[in-house]
């Protein structure tokens, strides 16, 4: 029998990685679980010969196409609260990576207990950070000029950094996104200690992992255009996603035609390739070809305050053009 090929050491605690093998990914909705998705990859050895198989894409429990026939009797079938922390408990052993599109850290000012002087003179150090750098990282709009440079009640210095980057990150605390922070926040501490933040479990953003695997264009071609068309080039990326990709009980169709599950596929993808050693730390993003010497020098400055004010995996982008 074969193993699988070892992860790159690049990033994090490779021997941690080696052993992963599945990984459950999560597109966050509201509480009522209407638009919460999950996905489950894994990566299976048959005839000493390794693959990755879909084993899990579902908005819900009972609809065929999305999975094994295993959900539990009675109960609810969306994925609320007890049901999306059932299931988590239910496939997280150790070997499970686990990525959620959605913030898994609040903001500094948000986490912070001391009395407040005003961000202008706030010592915490990621504040410090953030009022150093946000000037030189993003632009102010010409319509308001007088707009704050950070708001580190709103904003996580990975946002800051990102879009240094030139890519364009939600805000954890951004308009329409506090209830999903909220709710988060309260699954993170009711699965902890089983997932524990950079260990066994991600933030992730599947469509800045889209913008980095495919580029701005052929991203905004999986949301923009015709039904069929968009469908179409959901599932070629579906088919681009590892070689031999494998769909067990699952139909590409129902995958493509929900973007909440095919998000749930690319945050699982996402925490595939965050274990094979593909993904970037903050250092190693800003300072790479895609970054400038400004953003390698903030990220040096900003040095391992990400592990506590977060970070989202991003992969790292393709030396040669993607399907």
């Amino acid at each position: 029998m074969t193993e699988p090929p070892a992860p790159s050491t690049s990033t994090g605690d490779a021997g941690a990685r080696a052993g992963l093998r599945r990984f459950i990914g999560v597109d966050l909705g509201g509480g009522r679980g209407k638009t919460t998705a999950v996905a489950r990859l894994e990566h299976t050895e048959h005839d000493g010969i390794w693959r990755l198989v879909l084993a899990d894409a579902k908005l819900r429990y009972g609809q065929r196409g999305t999975g094994r026939d295993d959900e539990p009797s009675g109960g609810d079938t969306l994925f609320r609260d007890d049901v999306l922390v059932d299931y988590l408990e239910r496939w997280t052993d150790a070997h499970t990576l686990v990525a959620i599109d959605a913030p898994l850290t609040l903001p500094a000012c948000i986490r912070c207990t001391l009395p407040c002087p005003g961000v202008e003179r706030c010592e915490v150090p990621v504040v410090q950070w953030m009022r150093a750098w946000a000037p030189r990282l993003r632009a102010r709009g010409r319509s308001d000029p007088g707009k704050p440079a950070v708001t580190p009640y709103t904003q996580r210095a990975a946002e800051l950094l990102l879009q240094g980057l030139g890519l364009s990150p939600r805000e954890s605390l951004g308009q329409g996104t506090g209830p999903l922070a909220a709710r988060a926040s309260f699954l993170r501490r009711r699965l902890s200690p089983r997932l524990r933040l950079h260990e066994n479990l991600l933030e992730v953003a599947p469509a800045l992992t889209l913008v980095q695997w495919l580029g701005s264009d052929r991203t905004r071609a999986l949301y923009h255009g015709d039904q069929a068309t968009v469908w179409e080039q959901r599932k070629r990326v579906l088919h681009a996603l590892a070689k031999g990709l494998a769909f067990e009980y699952v139909w590409p169709e129902m995958v493509v035609r929900n973007v909440h599950v095919f998000h749930a596929v690319i945050c699982a993808f996402t925490a595939s390739l965050w274990a094979s050693g593909r993904c970037s730390s903050a250092a190693q993003l800003a300072a790479g070809e895609q970054g400038t010497e400004v953003t390698a020098a903030a990220a040096a400055a900003l040095g391992t305050m990400w592990l506590q004010d977060g970070w989202i995996a991003l992969p790292r982008r393709p030396a040669t053009s993607s399907p």
